[in-house]
């Protein structure tokens, strides 16, 4: 007897895999299979009569008397669903696995059955059986003819990728692995659209299989703490719907795209985006004529309460309460396709009844840690409901050990190693908000401040985790010892799980017979005997895999801090830091914003800041604007558009506050995200300035220093290592179309981003690249400082990527890469953070260095220079995204990094470098943060000449990371 949510699911499975070529992957959540084509209404009773004997018999009479393939896949699937429809669930799967072994069936067919059958097998836990069923189904795609996939309604690639897909995410607990095969599914479905050979069937198919995939690619993504990529994926379907007309989108999958546009919002802490977005999701779902009670549209529904819940906001949406309610009870799919309890607890936190919702929650959380543990996304997710629940309720007495014992597991510690692979998406930023809110409050103690600054820390690093996370696999890869290591950590983990899977059968089975009251007791004893010995198993399992993490932490620091960062206490912090030196967390919410200072002395101050994200982001593009634009002054002088209001009031908004904490510092560690990390920090002035020679800067005064978070600056602070010997290394004005020598460029020339601002999707050539010449001077009058030699510096065609992959880099103290910095979503198709180097035949697949491959270079380097970064609002993250490549520079070796921040004049960056590297050299005294200063200040005095004062050219490049000398 199966659990009536596994019935349910299992309905849902088995209805849809009953038409052959039906989709049956596209759920928003993980308790059962939903599909496209018509839901069931009702799950199959257990209790219904078995079918009319003579029925099965006359089928099986007119199967025996037929070879003609067509003819008995149709019978067999009149079979299966005879007996489906029966509640006879074992039978329908028996006649399902016969159609599957039927030779004179064609292999298509069978391979789209074997996908589907994989799946309910999977739901039934039987997965060995599952496991097999998607190799047959593999096997039968690649016999599947041309001429039979003109027919299907569905190729059966797409089948059994999203399939294996599925297994992996809902039953294996293997998120990577889901993740790699509906790529794979996306990949596959690209290629066929864009393959003119192909018919416009299959063409059309394959538009239809991305579209209706948008949202399981990216929830999957968001699950594995990909959220730029996500982002940018949905950006770029956005794109295709409303310009490539052979997408042709119906109305229904532009709602299915607009709801995963509202998932990726949600993993930004930008909730009133997503309410925008899944609202728009539901008015295409009601163009389309979906009824509330269809599955998606509960979906939907279900969706918009949690972004409610995560605003504050949830009991306003008690029409949206009423309506999933309604949906429910007349579609008992929908209860499969997330949770009863789950849906339960939003509408009961809708109508004001708190206790009875986290209840509720509570439910739903003990029987997904019982099969899962606390690393599953889907744990994660709903504690953080939980969590939302309790801040919400005015009778709830919340402490700050209620709080500490929900964000403990998220931040892991030094022995505990926290799964940053995997995240909540849906609503943890906005519990992690709310949590930090409460603790925020007035009255609050010290040690609610340390938490609050540790919270604020998992915020910042969380920003940057997702794109560390292939990195790190990279770098595994390269590494024997590591390589051995995590290897071993794989296989504990599989046998962890294995573990899991026994203990949680036990502790069902204990559950169902306990529950029976005329159950044996001698039966109950030994179950509940069973339950304790797996118990202790898996609790032994758990042990290793943890001893074994240890072990790789202290072996393999820098591993481990891309992983799994550990949040550092105050007085671990304070203990990295210099006596003038101070380090700042700023986090810029939707209601509330905060500041936390730490100084040598390791105590923490904690300041609330007046003022909203809302207007921190009017008043940053307001400040960039001039500076994006790339037009440099021309008249000294003159403001030029600087907008020396905002100015001002970013300075007092955010640094005025903290000056009393900030006390003598002279250097300021600052970590941001978001918003606050496209603020241009040394650009700042204390007042407003009718002109600029009379403005008071902050940087006449104080060095501010970009580090990603306080883990990556202890981490940085405690690596030792030999100088490197080589003076300079640089890759300079790659040729992004792969051919032609380098031109010589004008002294006063702007360096341009990387495309013209028409360019398109549908338009992008990588090698319409914008050139930049002008990089190839800077290169060398740093070479000049240096006393580098000429062959030092690499350019034009021979600049590419697999040169920098391909060279020993380890023992060089400077390495250059004077060419553009690019982020997720500027370049069509770029997905991570990189740099473009010179083409080498494929585009971005070949050209461009990304984050993923800077993690595994071995540097050695005190300096890397990045000169032709941009930390502007091209795709809204773009600050992240360049925090995310100087993490990654950390994670290769790299002490510090010099980086632009708009489109540099090519003569004042050439002598900002040149004074730089000539004072760092010449002075020993002088740490990095000094000799930028120094020349910043020299710029702004008026020695570099009146033009340079503005601070176009004295502002555009920032440092990062360790700004001390070593």
């Amino acid at each position: 007897m199966i659990s009536l949510t596994i019935e349910v699911a299992l309905a849902s499975a088995l209805a849809l895999s009953l038409t052959c070529g039906s989709a049956f992957g596209q759920t928003v959540d993980i308790e059962a299979p939903d599909a496209y084509a018509p839901a069931p209404t009702s799950a199959p009773a257990s209790s219904a009569p078995a079918p009319a004997e003579a029925r099965p018999q006359d089928i099986e009479s007119q199967l025996a008397q037929t070879a003609n393939g067509d003819e008995r896949f149709r019978l067999l699937t009149q079979l299966s669903r005879s007996y489906y429809r029966a509640g006879q669930v074992n039978e329908s799967l028996r006649v399902r696995t016969q159609l599957v072994d039927d030779e004179a069936i064609s292999p298509g067919k069978r391979s789209l059955v074997a996908a589907q059958l994989a799946l309910s097998l999977a739901l039934l836990n039987q997965h060995v059986a599952s496991d097999r069923m998607i190799v047959r189904a593999k096997a039968l795609a690649q016999q599947t003819s041309n001429a039979e996939l003109e027919q299907l309604s569905r190729e059966p690639a797409y089948a059994h990728l999203e399939a294996q897909a599925e297994v992996a995410r809902r039953f294996d607990f293997r998120h990577d692995v889901a993740l790699a095969r509906y790529r794979e599914h996306a990949d596959l479905a690209w290629r066929n659209l864009n393959d003119s050979n192909l018919s416009e069937k299959r063409r059309r198919a394959a538009a239809n299989e991305l579209l209706k995939s948008t949202s399981d690619l990216t929830r999957v993504l968001l699950q594995n703490n990909r959220r730029d990529e996500a982002l940018s994926y949905v950006n770029e379907i956005n794109w295709y719907i409303d310009h490539r007309p052979d997408l042709k989108p119906t109305t229904e999958q532009r709602a299915e795209v607009q709801l995963a546009r509202a998932l990726a919002l949600c993993s930004f802490d930008d909730y009133e985006a997503a309410l925008d977005a899944i609202s728009q999701s539901m008015a295409l779902y009601r163009q389309a004529g979906i009824p509330e009670h269809d599955t998606r549209y509960g979906e939907a529904l279900r969706f918009k309460l949690m972004i409610a819940l995560a605003l504050g906001t949830i009991r306003s949406f008690g029409a949206d309460a009423d309506a999933l309610d309604r949906a429910r009870a007349v579609n008992p799919v929908l209860v499969g396709s997330a949770s009863n309890e789950e849906l339960e607890s939003l509408t009961l936190a809708a109508r004001g009844k708190w206790a009875d919702a986290d209840a509720r929650i509570q439910a739903a959380i003990d029987r997904r840690m019982r099969s899962e543990g606390p690393e599953s996304p889907y744990v994660k997710y709903r504690q953080a409901m939980q969590m939302l629940y309790r801040l919400n309720d005015p009778q709830a007495r919340i402490t700050r050990s209620t709080i500490e014992r929900y964000v403990r597991p998220l931040m892991g510690s030094q022995d505990e190693w926290s799964d940053s692979a995997t995240r909540g998406v849906y609503v943890e930023d906005g519990a992690l908000v709310a949590a930090m809110d409460w603790l925020m409050r007035p009255g609050r103690a010290d040690s609610d401040i340390a938490l609050a600054f540790q919270i604020s820390e998992l915020l910042q690093t969380n920003a940057t985790q997702g794109a560390m996370l292939d990195g790190a696999a990279r770098l595994a890869a390269i590494d024997p010892a590591l390589r051995g290591l995590i290897e071993q950590e794989q296989t504990l983990r599989y046998e962890e799980r294995t573990s899991r899977n026994l203990f949680s059968a036990a502790a069902n089975k204990l559950d169902r017979v306990s529950a029976n009251a005329d159950a044996d007791p001698e039966i109950i004893k030994r179950q509940t005997k069973q339950v304790e010995e797996r118990s202790r198993a898996l609790k032994e399992q758990t042990a290793r895999v943890t001893a074994l993490r240890r072990e790789i932490a202290k072996a393999f620091p820098g591993y481990r801090e891309l992983r799994a960062p550990v949040i550092p206490s105050p007085e671990k912090l304070g203990a990295s830091l210099q006596p003038n030196e101070a380090y700042v967390s700023l986090y810029a919410g939707r209601t509330a914003s905060y500041a936390f200072v730490v100084k040598a002395d390791g105590r923490l101050h904690a300041v609330r800041l007046d003022v909203t994200r809302a207007r921190l982001t009017e008043l940053t593009l307001a400040l960039r604007s001039s500076f994006d634009a790339g037009a440099p002054p021309r008249k000294a002088g003159e403001l030029a558009g600087f907008d020396v209001k905002a100015s001002a009031s970013l300075f007092n908004y955010l640094i005025a506050p903290i000056q009393p904490a900030l006390g003598d510092a002279r250097t300021v560690y600052l970590s941001a995200s978001g918003v606050v990390a496209s603020l241009p920090f040394n650009v700042l002035t204390s007042r407003p300035a009718a002109a600029l020679n009379n403005a008071d800067w902050w940087i006449g005064v104080v060095t501010p220093v970009r580090i990603p978070s306080a883990s990556a600056l202890v981490l940085e602070r405690a690596q030792k290592g030999r100088p490197a010997n080589a003076p300079l290394i640089a890759f300079a004005a790659p040729s992004f179309n792969g051919e032609g020598s380098v031109v010589s460029a004008g002294t006063s020339s702007s360096r341009a981003r990387p495309l013209r601002s028409d360019t398109t999707l549908a338009s992008f050539d990588y090698r319409m690249v914008t050139p930049l010449p002008e990089t190839l001077e800077e290169a060398q009058a740093i070479a000049s400082v240096l006393a580098a030699p000429a062959a030092s510096i690499v350019t034009g065609t021979y600049a590419t990527r697999s040169e920098v992959l391909n060279r020993d880099l380890s023992d060089d103290r400077v390495v250059l890469f004077a060419t553009h910095g690019v982020v997720a979503g500027e370049i069509p198709g770029l997905r991570k953070a990189g740099l473009a180097l010179a083409y080498e035949g494929r585009g971005l697949a070949d050209s461009v260095l990304t984050i993923d491959d800077i993690i595994p270079l071995r540097l050695n380097a005190d300096w890397v220079v990045l000169s032709a970064c941009n930390t502007g609002f091209v795709t809204g993250a773009a600050g992240d995204s360049i925090a995310a490549l100087i993490r990654g520079f950390f994670a290769a070796g790299a002490r510090s990094l010099l980086v632009t921040q708009w489109p540099v004049e090519s003569e004042s960056a050439k002598q900002l470098t040149v004074g730089l590297f000539t004072s760092y050299a010449q002075d020993s005294s002088l740490t990095k943060a000094d000799a930028l200063a120094r020349v910043q200040r020299d710029m702004l005095a008026g020695k570099y000449g009146a033009l340079y004062q503005h601070p176009y050219f004295w502002g555009a490049y920032f440092l990062a990371g360790d700004a001390g000398r070593r």
